[in-house]
């Protein structure tokens, strides 16, 4: 029986692009413009590219995509010959600063509010895994109005990040759940594989992941997580 859902947060519960895209950009120029001594716009486009921005794009097997804060640092940290710890530092700074400026970019997905509440008033417990920091995760979850209806956050600040199942077991111990009564939700290669460690995976169609790629994970794809519930508020996965 399924009795906790985690979900991705990026491209899963909010417009990907809406939020990270221009912002991404924004923080490649000022580090290239701070650390390179010559070709920045030739360094600027090789580290977009390794992180995974295609012009407004996002590559759906790239850092950006599924990856955390220290590895774009690593990335950038390498190009730009750079401190890779104090690559990560700024990059983290900005990222929080950046979503707290430009909040009215967070988008979400639908009304989260009310699935969040249909949700808990069928008993489910809700957690949130993402290759995103805590405070930028915690901020983002408050602005959306649905922190409130969260019990457990796992972000690449204190757990090893997906596809690593540590944060699917700390969500079962502070829960007290099973591994088999858990789902994740969301919309990349990365959360299907971290799907693996759970009950299974659904795939969302909202983010970054084509459809013919998320049903090489699973059989359960839907467009976006509204469609959990039918159009009679039940769980689509009931007895699944």
């Amino acid at each position: 029986m399924i009795k906790g859902i985690l979900f991705d947060k990026d491209g899963t519960l909010i417009e990907f692009n809406s939020l990270w895209v221009e912002s991404t950009y924004e923080l490649i120029n000022a580090l290239v413009k701070e650390y390179a001594k010559t070709d920045y716009a030739q360094k600027c486009e090789e580290i977009a590219n390794l992180i995974g921005l295609i012009g407004d794009q996002v590559r759906e097997d790239s850092i950006l995509a599924s990856g955390t804060s220290e590895q774009m640092s690593a990335t950038i940290a390498t190009v730009l010959q750079a401190d890779q710890q104090q690559i990560h530092q700024k990059i983290d700074s900005f990222l929080y600063e950046e979503t707290v400026r430009n909040s009215n970019n967070i988008t979400a997905i639908g009304d989260l509010c009310a699935l969040f509440e249909k949700l808990k008033q069928n008993n489910f417990t809700i957690g949130i895994v993402t290759a995103d920091n805590y405070e930028v995760t915690e901020y983002t979850l408050r602005y959306l109005g649905i922190r409130e209806h969260v019990d457990f956050i796992g972000t690449a600040s204190n757990y090893q990040r997906k596809p690593n199942k540590e944060a699917m077991q700390a969500f079962c111990n502070t829960c007290n759940l099973e591994i088999d009564e858990v789902i994740h939700i969301g919309d990349s290669v990365v959360d299907m594989e971290f799907s693996k460690h759970g009950r299974l995976g659904v795939g969302v169609l909202s983010g970054v992941g084509t459809e013919e790629t998320l049903r090489k994970y699973t059989p359960y794809i839907i467009d976006s997580v509204h469609d959990l519930l039918d159009q009679n508020d039940r769980f689509i996965l009931e007895g699944k």
